[in-house]
């Protein structure tokens, strides 16, 4: 019998594969939707799981494992994941289970199915059944030193299964350092129950016999069984302890948490090196869209304003394949200034972290005008170190800076696609140390009239004179894709003059996220603003054991997923960004300063996203 959780069409099915009795699923069915909650913030979605009973024997008629892929498959699953929950597969057993695989493989070429071959002797499946075993011995005030342990498993399966049998025995019996520890099958000729019960009895020490087994199933009936008939001839073995099957516990459910994301990863990693046929692919022409809580719609349908059932309260999600597509998204929004301020992202040579030349000649494409690119000077935009203070010493080598400048864009082909659409870059520190900024108190008059309070009126020292000249116009926050809280609002940060900003960060998340949030602000009372987090070209998925390296960490790139997320005002944006990402900005100490200094969208916390879309990002 398989528990009835379905999928939407598309989304990934979990299956967790069992030999409990179809009347004993309480358990593995909680399982599944403590897995579902817990996995649901590493993945970034909201996986759909479910139990499946697979007999050690054919004691019950019907194949549910086939029938719930078939299942899946009407449900138009694009994938099936199989974790088995069986400590010993017999021999009938894996013969249906592949049996089973290869004949959906055949029926139904199109849909994916996965499984993992776990360790029965895993570290936190151990440390499950050592607590299982210490409760019983400390209800009956027994004695470790006073215990023997007896494992009592099937040996229904291969030796292999077997020999990993007194493994596990071993284990238990070194964590719990008991007087004497072996294993008993219940269904193999060496070693059966009956005769390990009668050697137990000539020993001095009162037994335990834990069942091998994580739910009920037929074998640990057999077991009290075999038990009770063993107590009637002597009555001495009424004294043991004989354990029920494990059940739901914290350390089993962190294992299988463990092993889920580990093969939905192995599984996302496989996904992005293969290159599919052109012949078997159905998006060769994807059409761009807009993702809103009420559904899709063809951004070549749109005419004026994005629908407000398609927007989460101002800000949106769309998929971009051309660029004409971007450009009707912007005229919609109203970005029609001439020129548009637009804040890159360039703070080092990291492959995927920074603003890249396909996603800039995207966006400056798909622009009404000009646009005048904003950046500051950093310690990472350079190809050699330096031996002196970049706090202290940084503008008496401003040339060589802005040399290592100016190379980065050449190297990284930047230069050539600002060249190619005639657009101007501006560099703020570069006009700090002209001395071409602002009247710091002209800024402060400014964020006065606006209403806003400025918690660090310095900044207001920081803004080139230039950008006061075409004030109103619309001012684009350009970010990646890189993170939970590094997005348009943060790439502001990146607008303070000076190349090494360690001094701005603070002591914590919260000080920076209000130097961000201040910055912000600035801009966002100077001109009309625009938050726009981009994966047109790549995205960056945080893993320590990632291909790529920077000074943040390794990570891995995920090629073209194509989404945007673009708001009025830099929150909504980011708000959405974290959220695809799979990250709850309500629990986000970054996110709660920018409520309070910025406010945040409450349709973009809260209204649903397409799981499909997180995954993207997962």
């Amino acid at each position: 019998m398989a528990s009835s959780n379905h999928t939407h069409g598309g989304d990934p099915a979990f299956v967790l594969l069992t030999d409990a009795y179809p009347a004993c699923l309480d358990e593995p069915q909680a399982l599944c939707q403590t897995l579902s909650k817990t996995c649901a913030p590493i993945l970034g979605f909201t996986p759909s799981i479910s139990c499946v009973s697979l007999p050690p024997a054919g004691q019950w008629t019907g194949n549910d494992l086939s029938e719930h892929l078939h299942a899946c498959h009407q449900d138009g699953a694009s994938a099936v994941f199989i974790l088995p929950l069986l400590l010993d597969f017999s021999i009938t057993q894996k013969t249906i289970f592949i049996e089973t695989i290869n004949q959906t493989r055949r029926d139904h070429p199109e849909m994916n199915i996965f499984y993992d071959d776990p360790d029965p002797c895993h570290p936190l499946l151990v440390q499950a059944f050592v607590d299982h075993i210490c409760t019983y011995l400390h209800h009956t005030n027994t004695l470790p030193q006073n215990t023997a342990l007896m494992l009592v498993a099937s040996g229904h399966g291969d030796p292999a299964g077997r020999a990993k049998s007194y493994q596990f025995m071993r284990l238990l019996w070194e964590h719990l350092s008991l007087a004497q520890a072996d294993v008993a099958f219940l269904r193999h000729e060496k070693k059966p129950l009956p005769e390990q019960l009668a050697c137990a009895a000539q020993t001095p020490y009162r037994w335990i016999l834990v069942p091998h087994l994580l739910f009920e199933d037929d074998h640990a009936e057999y077991t009290r069984i075999i038990y009770k008939d063993f107590c009637k001839k002597h009555p001495l073995a009424d004294n043991w302890i004989l354990c029920n099957s494990l059940g739901l516990t914290e350390h089993l459910s962190a294992w299988m948490q463990q092993r889920l994301t580990a093969l939905w990863n192995a599984h996302r990693e496989k996904t992005a090196k293969r290159i599919p046929s052109p012949r078997h692919n159905k998006n060769a022409q994807p059409v761009s869209c807009i993702h809103g809580p009420d559904g899709t719609l063809p951004i070549r349908d749109l005419e004026g304003p994005v629908p407000h059932t398609h927007t989460y309260q101002g800000a949106t999600i769309a998929e971009i394949h051309d660029t004409d597509a971007l450009s009707r998204l912007f005229q919609s929004f109203g970005i029609t200034s001439d020129p548009v301020f637009v804040k890159v992202t360039w703070h080092g040579y990291a492959t995927g972290t920074y603003t890249d030349p396909i996603a800039l000649d995207k966006l400056l494409s798909a622009l009404p005008g000009r646009a005048v690119l904003l950046e500051g000077h950093t310690i990472g935009r350079n190809l050699g170190e330096t031996s002196w203070d970049w706090n202290t010493e940084s503008k008496a080598h401003r040339t060589w800076i802005r040399d290592q400048d100016q190379e980065y864009l050449k190297r990284t082909g930047l230069q050539d696609v600002i060249d190619h659409h005639d657009a101007h870059y501006l560099n703020v520190t570069e006009a700090y140390w002209d001395g071409q900024c602002s009247n710091p108190s002209d800024i402060a008059g400014r964020l006065e009239e606006a209403g806003h309070k400025s918690s660090h009126p310095e900044l207001c020292r920081f803004i080139p004179k230039l950008l006061l000249d075409h004030a109103s116009n619309d001012f684009i926050s350009f970010a990646r894709f890189k993170g939970h809280t590094r997005l348009s609002i943060s790439n502001c940060f990146g607008l303070i003059p000076a190349p090494l900003r360690a001094t701005w960060h603070g002591p914590n998340i919260t000080y920076f996220a209000r130097v961000c949030c201040e910055m912000a602000k600035i801009y966002s009372t100077l001109f009309n603003p625009f938050g726009l987090v981009e994966s047109l070209n790549v995205a960056i998925r945080w893993n320590r054991q990632g291909l790529y390296r920077s000074r943040w960490g390794h990570y891995d790139l995920i090629p073209n997923p194509g989404l945007i997320t673009l708001s009025h005002g830099l929150p909504g944006a980011d708000v959405l960004a974290s959220r695809l990402q799979g990250q709850n900005v309500r629990k986000s100490a970054f996110f709660d300063v920018v409520e309070r200094e910025l406010g945040l969208p409450a349709v973009a916390c809260e209204k649903e996203i397409d799981d499909a879309l997180k995954r993207k990002f997962a």
